[in-house]
């Protein structure tokens, strides 16, 4: 019998066929609760933890950052690092969606006049240990002195956040393309 005839029957049969493994589900980032923790959102193998406490609420509806402090990550291995904001963070700075959507990167505002750090996932705890650096994202030059506020991922490449000055708020939008975090109105 002809090599190539036998190759193809070979090929045609299910059982000699390799089939491709299921595609594995990507990660998402869920929230969930931890013993002595304020707030807790889990995406992989990192964990961000939020340490606050709500006791005294001002009223029913308050936003879910009420009370929020200190934010630090706890990797696969157990280890917990300490996120260190550059200036002054109140509640409402807080966003407990720090992660994209596919999981493969963290939004940090690291001051109430932003700029807002982003940085990948594989990289966050050298960037907490000071060992690798994050990508600045700032808002365009007419708004500097701005109140960074409402971060937001709107797809695994694209986040929007709030820059408000002089009573004037602008919702700005930012993509990764291909030279890098592009902001724009």
């Amino acid at each position: 019998m002809n090599r190539h005839v036998l190759l193809l029957a070979c090929c045609a049969l299910p059982a000699c066929r390799k089939e491709a493994a299921p595609p594995r589900p990507a990660a998402a980032p869920t929230e969930g609760q931890r013993e002595g923790v304020f707030h807790a959102v889990g995406c992989g193998d990192v964990t961000a933890e939020w340490a606050g406490s709500s006791d005294e609420l001002p009223q029913q509806d308050a936003p879910k950052s009420w009370g929020a402090e200190s934010l630090a990550f706890r990797f696969a291995d157990g280890a917990l690092r300490h996120f260190r904001p550059a200036g002054q963070l109140f509640f409402s700075d807080w966003s407990f969606e720090p992660f994209s959507p596919d999981c493969a990167h963290v939004a940090l505002l690291v001051d109430h006049y932003g700029p807002l750090h982003v940085v990948p996932v594989t990289a966050l705890r050298a960037y907490l240990e000071g060992a690798a650096a994050p990508v600045v994202v700032t808002a365009p030059a007419q708004t500097e002195a701005a109140v960074y506020s409402a971060v937001r991922w709107r797809a695994p490449d694209a986040l929007d956040f709030t820059a408000t000055c002089c009573g004037s708020p602008q919702r700005l939008h930012a993509r990764l393309g291909a030279s890098g975090w592009e902001v724009r109105p």
